[in-house]
């Protein structure tokens, strides 16, 4: 349906046909990720677009035998294709910011905890093929999206660069992102980046829920808004319209070319 009916570009992967859990390697067994996953560049900007919608089931997190994909869970082949696509925007000489948006955010703040990719920090739910819940739950899942963070060539300006998840509070290493008593491996965020949660297009209104990040929320509205990204060659700031009044709720630099870029 995306395809027919959206004229979006087509550099996406095409399907989860080919992963490890793929139930027939020689028939499509999965949805197209055609003009719904991908990545364009407009001027020294890369926007790279996920789905974290695809092959949805709505009773997969209860009921795991039911089959089909969870909402927030981005299943193997989107993060190869996303963890390629990255490595090759780094070491783009022509790029300076790099934002990746997603219907789904890694950190929710109001309305998604429970669900999201968090599920209120229960990493047991996840996809199901065939039957068969795959490896990883949808907080490790989330794990692998955070460290996707290339190195780029020395020299390359892509190295100094900060990204943003459009989704502000800048994310870091001193963030708390798991939940109590969390025993597998945690990610390690080699440099900050900044999320920015907009669900205010028509969704109810959400008063802000507790998370263990919650302390690092730099700001929480409940009116409508549009946010706008301004980029100004090396510099990026963000304004926060309410459409209705015309009002600036919130404004926030992601980017200053005066101040040390994070490493």
């Amino acid at each position: 349906m995306f395809a027919r009916e959206l004229v979006n570009p087509e550099n996406g992967p095409a399907s989860e046909d080919g992963s490890a859990y793929d139930p027939d390697p020689s028939s499509v067994d999965f949805p197209s990720y055609r003009r719904n996953v991908f990545w364009f560049q407009y001027d020294n900007v890369a926007m790279v677009v996920l789905n974290s919608n695809y092959w949805f089931s709505p009773t997969v997190a209860l009921v795991p035998e039911s089959g089909g994909n969870l909402h927030g869970y981005v299943m193997d082949q989107q993060v190869a294709w996303l963890e390629k696509t990255l490595g090759e925007i780094e070491r783009d000489k022509t790029i300076d910011h790099v934002f990746l948006t997603v219907h789904t955010p890694m950190f929710p703040n109001g309305g998604h905890v429970g669900d999201a990719m968090w599920y209120g920090g229960n990493n047991t739910p996840r996809a199901s093929v065939a039957g068969k819940p795959v490896a990883k739950g949808i907080i490790e899942r989330r794990d692998d999206l955070l460290a996707l963070d290339p190195e780029a060539p020395e020299g390359r300006r892509g190295a100094d660069r900060r990204r943003a998840q459009l989704q502000p509070h800048a994310l870091d290493a001193k963030v708390p992102i798991y939940p109590p008593n969390w025993k597998l491996p945690k990610v390690e965020l080699r440099r900050p980046f900044y999320q920015i949660n907009n669900g205010a297009a028509g969704a109810p209104y959400y008063a802000q829920d507790e998370t263990p990040w919650s302390a690092a929320v730099s700001g929480f509205s409940t009116q409508h808004a549009v946010c706008l990204l301004i980029v100004d060659g090396p510099r990026v700031r963000l304004e926060t319209v309410n459409p209705e009044t015309l009002e600036v709720i919130d404004t926030a630099v992601l980017r200053d070319a005066e101040a040390p870029r994070p490493r």
